[in-house]
């Protein structure tokens, strides 16, 4: 999405296609530099990595594929969001799961697959649900390969435990991006890869942001908005 039409989706979110400070309930009135509708530009572009750090942790992972920008030869340009590996698991001994580390950008699982599944697993089970103890009781309900589970194990490096394990694992996760931009002519931020079915709640957690800065109280209309349109409640 063009950087330009970025500022203008969040302008007409609020309401202010030529705002200015003064129109802002309980503005503060400090001094800084430049003309008012510079200075909402400046915040809003300023914001943009917070509100895709924001889509990164809580939009659904089924939301958060495809990207609205093309490259010179039309191809799509990856957004980052959604990164796919493949790593080799470690046994855990006396049992049939293995393990793989998470990297360091790990926000959440979008689908995870071992070789010899049947199917692939998008929810995670959690080290304390009872699913999961069962897995590791040697009369419990054991994982098949066309019953498999998948765990997330919280540690300061995460792992996922894949049961049954096989030769390999096959993941997809939400990174934490930290956003780059695509360069214009002047080497200038022109614009950023974005999820076509995010950038409605990405626009209106911009205008949450660029609100929140002013002190005004239509702020908590935007946020609701953004978190409407991505299904999700209380998160901020």
């Amino acid at each position: 999405m063009k950087v330009e039409a970025i500022i203008e989706s969040v302008r007409y979110c609020i309401d202010e296609e030529a705002a200015n400070v003064a129109n802002f309930a309980d503005a503060p009135t400090y001094d800084y530099g430049g003309d008012d509708n510079d200075l909402m530009n400046h915040i809003i572009k300023a914001k943009i990595g917070d509100a895709l750090r924001w889509i990164c942790l809580y939009a659904p992972a089924d939301l958060l594929g495809g990207s609205d920008e093309k490259d010179s030869s039309q191809q799509p340009i990856s957004t980052g969001i959604l990164v796919d590996k493949t790593a080799i698991p470690i046994a855990i001994t006396g049992t049939n799961g293995g393990k793989i580390v998470l990297p360091q950008d790990f926000v959440k699982i979008a689908r995870v697959r071992t070789t010899g599944w049947y199917r692939a697993v998008k929810v995670l089970l959690t080290e304390d649900s009872d699913e999961y103890l069962q897995l590791r009781d040697d009369s419990g309900a054991a994982a098949t390969a066309d019953r498999p589970q998948a765990v997330l194990i919280e540690k300061s490096t995460r792992e996922i435990e894949v049961w049954p394990t096989g030769a390999s694992v096959e993941y997809t996760y939400v990174a934490n991006v930290e956003p780059k931009g695509i360069e214009g002519t002047g080497g200038e931020i022109a614009a950023y890869a974005l999820p076509p079915r995010v950038k409605t709640s990405f626009i209106y957690y911009l205008a949450f942001l660029l609100l929140s800065a002013y002190g005004d109280e239509r702020s908590g209309r935007m946020l609701e908005i953004a978190m409407q349109n991505l299904k999700i409640t209380n998160k901020q």
